[in-house]
């Protein structure tokens, strides 16, 4: 009994088919009966109208403008019969009609890199970063279209800030937003600050990341940058002092000696301006990116310093920071964080009270 009553309802469904093309979507010319919709969303092609999935779903959207789930629905089944740009555009024009959904935009620009239109994905991420400025994804697609359009230096800036977004958890981020990032670098030949990425994921699981493979990618930047990597194995350790676990370390920038605070929890070796000054650290072409902190984001210069030196460890080309902030933010005396796009080039190790940092060994 409940299969005939399943297979009844199913049956009346159908009969409603039939209605639908008496009522036009064989007979009718859609540019007039949905002109209107299609002013809003863009027009379709007439064959593309004359689905009765997608007539439907256009009456619905004539009647209320703005129904999220009728321009979904309508997306969908206008990207499965193959007319994806109008299903982009359509995507793309609704949320600036309508101003949500923000997902839309996400789907939108998916779209786009598929057709590899990436100029209008660009410009449809624009949008997703302006109407949510805080959006780690927004960020990550929009560094997928930069790099179509070859605007490497700005996708940089995108991933570096989608992975500051992602919030204190990093290890979820996926490996192929370090992976983009690192090619970026590569694209503008600044292959030394190319390892970073790839260094920054593998320290935040090393026991699974730290393998020959990831090794062997490292390898590859570093020996076309001609990158500074010793393989003697060299070992320094700080003492962990006081309540709050915070370590400071003398550490070389450009050959200047500074006070910095041992941060793995910071993804760039920051600084002061005032430090980079007498370290001569160029900001000719920086970019501005967003720096997670712990009273919330704020900006900083992403650029790079030519040495850095902790006692007998050192890296050549390691991205830094600069931040325009006063003589007491680190607190007194210190002139910034010595994070991972140095220390992520080492093995770090609590080990009796100390913090060890490592020379990382070669995986067989």
């Amino acid at each position: 009994m409940h299969m005939l009553k399943s297979f009844c309802l199913v049956a009346l469904l159908f009969a409603a088919l039939p209605t639908i093309a008496q009522a036009g979507y064989l007979d009718e010319n859609p540019d007039e009966v949905f002109a209107d919709v299609y002013e809003r969303l863009g027009a379709l092609p007439v064959k593309a109208a004359q689905d009765p999935f997608v007539w439907l779903r256009l009456q619905e959207l004539k009647r209320e403008p703005c129904d999220q789930k009728s321009v979904g629905d309508l997306a969908l089944m206008l990207e499965k019969n193959g007319y994806r740009r109008e299903a982009a555009e359509g995507l793309y024009r609704f949320v600036r009609e309508c101003g949500a959904p923000l997902n839309a935009l996400n789907q939108s620009i998916n779209i786009y890199l598929k057709l590899t239109d990436y100029p209008r994905a660009v410009e449809v991420a624009d949008e997703y970063i302006r109407r949510a400025p805080d959006n780690n994804d927004a960020r990550y697609l929009r560094g997928i279209a930069l790099e179509g359009v070859g605007d490497f230096q700005r996708a940089l800036v995108d991933y570096s800030d989608a992975i500051e977004l992602f919030g204190a958890d990093k290890k979820g981020i996926s490996s192929r937003v370090f992976l983009h990032m690192a090619g970026a670098y590569a694209a503008l030949h600044r292959y030394c600050e190319a390892t970073a990425p790839i260094n920054m994921w593998v320290s935040l699981d090393p026991a699974s990341r730290d393998t020959s493979r990831t090794q062997k990618i490292i390898s590859d930047y570093e020996q076309q940058g001609n990158c500074l990597a010793s393989k003697e194995f060299q070992k320094e350790s700080f003492p962990v002092r006081g309540q709050r676990n915070v370590v400071t370390v003398k550490a070389e920038i450009n050959g200047v000696r500074g006070l910095f605070i041992l941060d793995t929890g910071a993804s760039y070796v920051a600084m002061k301006s005032a430090f980079a000054d007498r370290a001569k650290i160029s900001l000719a072409g920086a970019s501005e990116i967003i720096m997670a902190t712990a009273n919330g984001t704020t900006k900083a210069k992403l650029t790079k310093a030519d040495k850095v030196q902790l006692g007998k460890l050192e890296a050549t080309n390691v991205p830094v920071v600069v931040q325009n902030i006063d003589d007491k933010s680190y607190g007194a005396g210190v002139d910034g964080l010595l994070g991972m796009s140095f220390l992520s080039r080492f093995e770090v190790q609590m080990a009796s009270g100390s913090i060890e940092v490592r020379t990382r060994r070669a995986k067989q």
